[in-house]
């Protein structure tokens, strides 16, 4: 049995392993110190107009513009902008989006857990440098850059956040394109009279931010592939094509650049976060001031960038220095100056990313001994010395094409080589974390291990281990205090130390050499095919990420064992029926993707009423006050479906989310988790959680998802009870080992019956729309969670109730299937790439981070469920339950 220090120890380790990738494969771009880096050239423009079209895909966008209905991006694409794609990275959030054209720079993966509405650190950016920037916009994004911005420079206009209504209150999400363009009229309108802001706008180096959030919002609500977002496109090109003639008429002097583009894409059923084409893929279009014009060949479209290249554009089109945290390349094939002054451009752009690479490797230098250090050789001080001196010969023979060659060279070399220092400690680190991940899975079957404590540890070897352990740990402080490491490695060290220190006096207290061999040799054919079928088990859990099918492929395996061992125990046929259509149902989930982009209120209203079908039946069956209780859940759930009714015919119409409908929808929720009460009967405990989940998880829906919750229900019952009916000795480690790992099988099964096995980004975001109206990412992002997390909270009411059952201690099956699902923590551990495409990249995170995360929310869930169905004792009077039976005479519950 796990012990409360061992719990407490866990939970560090789980905490350690998520966070760990961070500092081994990622470490946040910001390094201070930088100086700026300044080349003396004429800049082509004196101000930049930078368009954002929020969620703007980059296929929608070319279809519109290469349409019949288009005229002036048509217009525009033919005769006088360069255009193409704009790739971003993941997370494609608004705010990293954002930094990354502005700043240059794409935030550590990190930055998840820290939010993205407002400066968690301070950061260059192209406002920064700019003599004057002008924002207009949503305030969340525009207000980020006018914290930290030097000498105030960074004036922002934004409307009220009421504006941004995600349930269609507002009608057409148009309005908030049009307050920005409207109010970017007035404002040059008012410059006429007011000198203040005359002087604004005549200054040099000036950039004015139109951020247009209305694409977003249509995108949300209404879907990329419908009319609305549309409207939202052809009402930016007519706001972006009135902005043109006003500023050219205002200055009149052909020295503004214009740059339109989106900070990230958007998936067909209204998401965004992932690494989808569609989501990473967005339109960019340059003109104006010191911009060329490329035409379209038939192979491809002219530009191919990246998001981070945008910012080192803007900055030097007004001549400003680059922002020093910036890691993009200046695409030069967008500028229709001469030779020399691209060539100097670039120079500006090698000396920015050099400035950064040095700083980053003095930083390193300072930290560590000589003795340990491992210099990256490609960029050494004389080979930066001799790009510098080589190009500066080329400036002067006017050998600009061996110039620009060089340059390109150095910017590459020195991004290799931040990259190198920004992962200089990942091979200790990861020495490190494998030994906690090793450490923490073999502590956790030792402690659930039918083997007792045979014997006392010898008081030598006692104090050998701790000896060892602790030279080891001093030791390793001092080198990591001698060199000023960050804080996180002392815990790098000690946990593992800790762990095995541990599992070492565990295993010389249970094991000898003859119990061992005498163990081994005990083992049957049976068992040692059941260790392979496990380890296969977990491995085809491991691919599922990679594979939806797969999970499918794993229940369907599932389906067919429950089958059988209905027959093979004597149900009944019909029985037998249902739990093969019920696990097959089950298994069929994974491999439909319910999530397409359309709201079927009438799959939820019919799933609910299901629901409250069963409500009614185990109403019949209670008494006192917990009839009271069913009463008033089966009250609100009638609520609660003829509030999503009434929701969704407001929202289909553009009449938002009326207050009324927003409090019955968190009044029903919050009163539903005040309704579960816990008697002596543990089904009927389970069966009271479903019913007050299953309130909010309704008004949560958008198609089939309640019909997966009733499936996952039904199969998880009929399973129960064959498991009960098949066990022989329930204190067999092998049927602990078995029911550990089904209880990781349907763990996985209720977390992606419904989503996208690589990431929450396939829950529509629109499920919050019974419960918020106003852009609120944390509010819907815990709404999603809560939907998460409610099939999962199912499943562990079940196995804690069958663990019970069967006299299994429920803290050694959750124990067992921790360490199973840490052993696929440690396969994804090694799997994280931090190179190549960006796709891969987040995907490598995503996975990892599930599977931890996952192990934690279960370790949260799992205790949740001994809380609401634990009881004194069984009462087999009022057990009579909705939940399916295999004999009333045998097994009662």
């Amino acid at each position: 049995m796990i012990n409360l220090k061992i719990s407490i120890l866990g939970l560090f380790a789980q905490v350690i392993l998520l966070l760990s990738i961070f500092d081994i494969y990622f470490k946040s771009p910001i390094i201070s110190g930088i100086p700026d880096q300044n080349v003396d050239y004429n800049p082509p423009a004196d101000r930049l107009v930078l368009f954002v079209g929020d969620g703007l895909r980059a296929d929608t966008f070319f279809n519109y513009a290469n349409g019949s209905s288009s005229l002036y991006f048509k217009h525009l694409l033919k005769t006088s902008a360069t255009y193409g794609i704009c790739h971003t990275r993941v997370p494609t959030e608004s705010r990293p989006g954002h930094i990354a054209l502005i700043a240059g720079f794409y935030e550590d993966p990190s930055a998840i857990f820290k939010g993205w509405k407002d400066n968690i650190v301070e950061f260059d950016s192209v406002f920064n440098k700019s003599d004057t920037t002008i924002s207009w916009g949503s305030p969340d994004i525009v207000s980020m850059f006018k914290k930290g911005a030097i000498g105030g420079n960074v004036h922002t206009y934004t409307y009220d956040p009421e504006l941004q209504d995600f349930s269609g209150k507002n009608g057409s999400s148009v309005i908030l394109s049009e307050w920005v363009f409207n109010k970017v009229k007035l404002f040059f309108d008012e410059s006429k009279s007011d000198e203040i802001i005359r002087r604004r706008l005549m200054k040099k180096k000036l950039v004015l931010f139109l951020h247009l959030l209305g694409t977003d919002v249509s995108g949300h609500i209404d879907k990329p592939n419908s009319k609305e977002y549309l409207d939202n496109l052809i009402y930016i090109e007519k706001g972006i094509k009135e902005i043109e003639q006003l500023l050219e008429s205002y200055y009149n002097d052909n020295r503004t650049a214009y740059v339109f583009t989106s900070d990230h894409g958007m998936t067909n059923w209204g998401s965004h976060g992932d690494g989808s084409a569609s989501e990473t893929e967005v339109p960019i279009v340059t003109w104006g001031a010191g911009l060329s014009y490329a035409k379209k060949n038939s192979v491809s479209l002219p530009v191919n960038i990246n998001q981070a290249d945008v910012a080192p554009l803007m900055a030097t089109l007004i001549g400003v220095p680059i922002p020093v945290h910036s890691v993009g390349i200046l695409p030069l094939n967008l500028f229709n100056t001469d030779a020399e002054a691209r060539a100097k451009y670039l120079l500006a752009n090698a000396l920015q990313m050099n400035a950064a690479f040095s700083t980053a490797r003095i930083k390193i230098e300072q930290q560590l001994f000589k003795l340990f250090y491992s210099p990256y050789e490609p960029l050494s001080t004389s080979v930066q010395d001799r790009y510098l001196q080589d190009i500066t010969t080329f400036f002067k023979l006017s050998r600009t094409d061996e110039s620009i060659k060089l340059c390109y060279e150095w910017i590459n070399l020195s991004l290799q080589g931040i990259h190198y220092y920004n992962t200089y400690y990942k091979l200790p680190l990861l020495l490190c974390v494998t030994f906690v991940s090793l450490g923490w899975i073999t502590l956790l079957i030792l402690e659930t291990s039918s083997i007792k404590k045979c014997r006392k540890i010898n008081r030598f070897h006692k104090l050998l281990i701790n000896g060892i352990c602790l030279t080891v740990a001093v030791c390793s402080s001092f080198l990591i205090s001698a060199q000023s490491l960050p804080m996180q490695f002392y815990v790098y060290i000690f946990m593992p130390l800790i762990l095995w220190c541990m599992c070492i006096t565990r295993i010389l207290q249970i094991f000898n050499l003859s119990q061992m061999t005498q163990k081994i040799l005990q083992l049957k054919g049976s068992e040692l095919f059941e260790i392979l079928f496990y380890l296969i088990g977990i491995e085809l859990l491991v691919w599922t990420f990679f594979e939806r099918r797969i999970l499918t492929l794993a229940l369907a395996i599932l389906c067919i064992w429950m089958t059988v061992c209905s027959i093979e125990k004597g149900f009944l046929p019909f029985q037998i029926a249902a739990i093969f259509c019920s696990s097959a149902l089950f298994a069929s989930f994974p491999a439909v993707n319910i999530i397409d982009g359309h709201t079927k209120i009438n799959y939820v209203v019919l799933g609910g009423t299901i629901l409250l079908l069963s409500g009614v039946t185990h109403y019949k069956n209670q008494n006192g006050v917990r009839k009271i209780t069913t009463f008033a859940q089966v009250l609100l759930l009638g609520i609660a479906i003829v509030n999503v009714m009434f929701v969704s015919s407001s929202i289909t119409n553009k009449q938002g989310l009326s207050s009324v409908n927003k409090v019955i929808s968190w009044t029903s929720s919050i009163l539903s988790m005040f309704l579960i009460r816990k008697t002596s009967c543990h089904l009927s405990n389970t069966t009271t959680v479903l019913l007050s989940i299953g309130i909010p998880y309704i008004q949560l829906s958008l198609n089939s998802e309640v019909f997966f919750v009733l499936v996952l229900v039904v199969t998880l019952a009929f399973w129960r009870k064959i498991v009960i009916k098949s066990t022989d000795s329930s204190k067999s480690l092998w049927i602990q080992w078995r029911h550990a790992f089904c209880f990781l099988l349907f763990s996985f099964g209720s977390f992606f019956g419904t989503g996208n096995i690589a990431s929450i980004n396939s829950f529509d975001p629109s499920i919050g729309r019974c419960f918020v109206s106003v852009f609120s990412p944390f509010i819907i992002m815990g709404l999603v969670l809560f939907k998460i997390l409610a099939p999962i909270l199912l499943t562990c009411c079940s196995f804690y109730l069958t663990s019970i059952k069967l006299k299994i201690p429920p803290i050694n099956v959750f124990a067992l299937m921790l360490a199973m699902s840490n052993m696929m923590g440690l396969h994804f551990l090694f799997l994280i790439k931090n190179t190549g495409s960006w796709l891969d990249i987040g995907m490598s995170i995503s996975h990892y981070v599930i599977v931890q995360l996952l192990a934690l929310f279960l370790s949260l869930m799992y205790g949740l469920a001994g809380l609401l169905i634990d009881g004194k004792k069984e009462n087999s009077k009022h057990s009579k339950q909705l939940l399916p039976t295999t004999n009333e005479n045998q097994h009662q519950e």
